[in-house]
């Protein structure tokens, strides 16, 4: 034990010279892998170390606004807008996309894969009273799912099978997959878990679905953390950051698109 920890203080010690930026960003962007490839991408281009507090797009832009971090990804456009408002950053700009689907119980027993868009899908699951896991944790797609009930006029809470987690996308996946229940995605992140789960694709298409992400950087004084911020949000929207996100594939599938 004090070996582990005296090497752990070694190292911390070596790197003490090397840059870093700590951002805050989605949890959909840590669950598809998309965020390690980002990371050793940026590094190897740059020399900067990307660390990241991961969590939902609500926590992320609260720490931007509270002066923990510099820059953000995010996936709440709604969000972003207030935040923007308020806070008046150096950089706002959506820069890539893919969707969000509803998955499930292969025997599909709310008959969701029927449905003509995605608030009706919704409205079936709760008119069957079957179990539907939300992530409750002000994430762009938990606020995505909110919005999807509002436009179908319905009230999740009212029924009984309706389990508010407070859970990452990763484990709301894996807590459905127990419990053989709807949920709402991102297909990314659904994809790169799929081989381990008994879940299944039932709606998609929808254009309300679809789920861009934003970066925020900050204005702020001059300081190393700044400007390596600003380092790495010209470089995600550099050709070469476009080339990684392009380029990133989950068992051959193409995941994210450009927005230009």
């Amino acid at each position: 034990m004090k070996r582990a920890l005296l090497f752990a203080l070694v190292l911390a010690g070596c790197r003490g010279g090397e840059r870093s930026v700590t951002i805050g960003t989605t949890t959909s962007l840590e669950g598809s892998g998309l965020l390690q490839v980002i990371r050793v991408a940026f590094e190897r281009h740059t020399g900067i170390l990307l660390n990241a507090f991961v969590v939902g797009s609500g926590r992320a832009l609260k720490f931007a606004d509270e002066g923990k971090v510099d820059l953000t990804i995010t996936h709440d456009p709604d969000a972003e807008r207030r935040f923007i408002a308020k806070n008046h950053p150096e950089l706002y700009r959506q820069f890539m996309w893919n969707d969000f689907i509803i998955v499930g119980p292969a025997n599909d027993p709310a008959r969701v894969s029927g449905a003509p868009s995605g608030a009706e899908a919704l409205r079936r699951i709760h008119e069957s009273a079957s179990a539907f896991l939300s992530r409750n944790d002000q994430s762009g797609t938990n606020m995505k799912e909110l919005s999807l009930w509002r436009s179908a006029g319905i009230d999740p809470k009212s029924n009984r099978s309706y389990a508010p987690m407070g859970q990452s996308m990763d484990q709301l996946l894996r807590s459905a997959d127990e419990l053989q229940a709807y949920t709402l995605t991102d297909r990314a992140t659904f994809d790169n878990l799929a081989p381990n789960l008994h879940l299944s694709i039932l709606f998609s298409g929808d254009p309300a679905l679809r789920n861009v992400y934003a970066i925020i950087l900050m204005r702020r004084p001059d300081s190393d953390e700044h400007r390596n911020a600003r380092t790495f949000a010209h470089w995600l929207l550099s050709s070469e950051g476009r080339r990684v996100v392009e380029s990133f594939r989950i068992r051959g599938h193409r995941e994210l698109h450009w927005i230009d």
